[in-house]
């Protein structure tokens, strides 16, 4: 029987391996993570290169050559899946220079691979304990590390600079994992010697603490994914008339739902051969884009900062559900907004993946309790008069400071009329007591 070759390199690379390839599969633990495309690819270059790490770890169990060699061509799938997932993350698309090259490296490394004098034993007390990689082949699989390192420090430093106030922590969250699992390697590789076991130990904690710190934060928050993409700003339905029957802001506009539907009206007349053909336009702003989608019963309007294959699909989606949910209410052409509120709800099926950037801090009216919360000094004191019990005021005082700017004037308006109106009835009430008395 063999006797397995048990040591520290060996068990801590079977360790990395196994932790790196646990990580990956977390990430299939929400539904909601398990369609991401880009997380897809991703997933695909981290499980590459768990398995890379078990068959280095194979190679020094066994002491065989062929396993050192696998290890490292492992790393060239793992690189390949690892651009294409940024490369989805960035713009939707698969093709890059950066791809190109990495696909080069990755062939040049298969090459070296079955060249002689690429691979060299290690012996410690005369007795074989491992491979390491030199020359080319060792250069080569050394560069593809590094332009993983390379590509996920800059794909999460950038995530980490325009992630909105809301995903903030998460987006910190997810940079501590590049420092940890890109930076800090990179760092041993430079200064290391290769045979050096407490850089090669290192080296290994941070790869798989980094890697399980990421999935973490993908986990928690996968709009994280959707940050650099495209900014998603605001959503209309109209019916065929051209009324406004549901609008979602996720910017802070000032432009009204009846400004917007008119808008998209009059685009529609421009674009009539277009639309009517049943497909999706695409109207350049000077900021953005406006996407149009017309169906039988209604119009739908989204502005964006660009366009999408997944925003159009989700687009498609949504219209389709939403004249679904309210076919008989649009039928019967029914104008009042209030009946499609429930479409909120489709709003965050379809669009509770995309970040919106509404909220910039923590002081934000939004995130405000009423004890922090900020209203007129006459409105205060006629709230305190009105609302006794404090837990019940500090509610009403936050929640209108989160209404628009017109309902305070109109709870003043109210307030006056109902005091106008109990003045009224005391008096009357009073009248009537000295009428029984008499």
């Amino acid at each position: 029987m063999m006797e397995l070759n048990w040591t520290l390199m060996a068990f801590l690379y079977l360790l990395t391996g196994m932790t790196t390839f646990t990580c990956a599969m977390l990430t299939y633990i929400k539904p909601i993570t398990r369609k991401i495309i880009s997380l897809f690819y991703i997933r695909l270059g981290i499980i590459f290169m768990a398995l890379s790490f078990i068959t280095e770890s194979f190679s020094i169990l066994f002491i065989i050559v062929f396993y050192s060699k696998l290890a490292a061509i492992l790393i060239f799938p793992a690189a390949f899946f690892f651009t294409i997932g940024i490369n989805y993350v960035f713009k939707e698309t698969y093709i890059s220079s950066f791809l190109i090259m990495v696909s080069c490296l990755g062939v040049l490394l298969c090459y070296f691979a079955f060249e002689p004098n690429m691979v060299l034993p290690i012996y410690e007390n005369e007795r074989l304990q491992n491979y390491i990689w030199i020359g080319y082949f060792g250069l080569i699989a050394d560069i593809l590390t590094f332009l993983i390192f390379i590509m996920f420090f800059y794909w999460i430093l950038l995530t980490w600079m325009n992630a909105p106030f809301l995903v903030k922590k998460e987006a910190s969250i997810m940079l501590l994992s590049v420092i940890i699992g890109s930076i800090s390697p990179t760092i041993i590789m430079l200064f290391r010697v290769s045979d050096n076991i407490i850089s090669n130990i290192l080296f290994s904690i941070f790869i798989s603490t980094g890697i399980l710190i990421f999935s973490i934060s993908i986990i928690r928050e996968p709009k994280l994914l959707y940050i650099l993409p495209f900014t998603i700003y605001r959503i209309l339905v109209k019916d065929k008339q051209g009324f406004p029957l549901f609008d979602h802001d996720w910017s802070e506009s000032d432009i009204s739902e009846f400004m917007f539907s008119g808008f998209i009206n009059a685009v529609q007349v421009m674009s009539e051969e277009v639309i009517n053909a049943g497909g999706l336009i695409d109207i350049n702003l000077e900021k953005g884009i406006l996407i149009l989608r017309e169906s039988k019963l209604i119009t739908v309007g989204l502005v964006a900062s660009k366009s999408s294959k997944l925003l159009r699909q989700t687009l498609l989606n949504f219209s389709a559900e939403f004249e679904q949910q309210f076919e008989r209410e649009l039928k019967k052409s029914i104008k009042d907004m209030t009946v499609y509120e429930p479409a909120y709800l489709l709003i965050d099926k379809y669009f509770s993946n995309f970040p919106f950037k509404i909220i910039p801090s923590k002081k934000h009216p939004l995130m405000l309790s009423g004890k922090y919360a900020k209203i007129p000094l006459g409105l205060d004191n006629k709230l305190k008069d009105i609302f006794t019990d404090e837990k019940e005021y500090e509610f009403i005082k936050s929640e209108l400071i989160k209404s628009p700017l017109c309902v305070p004037e109109e709870f003043m308006d109210l307030y006056n009329e109902l005091k106008e109106e109990s003045y009224k009835l005391s008096h009357e009430d009073l009248k009537d007591l000295e009428y029984n008395d008499k």
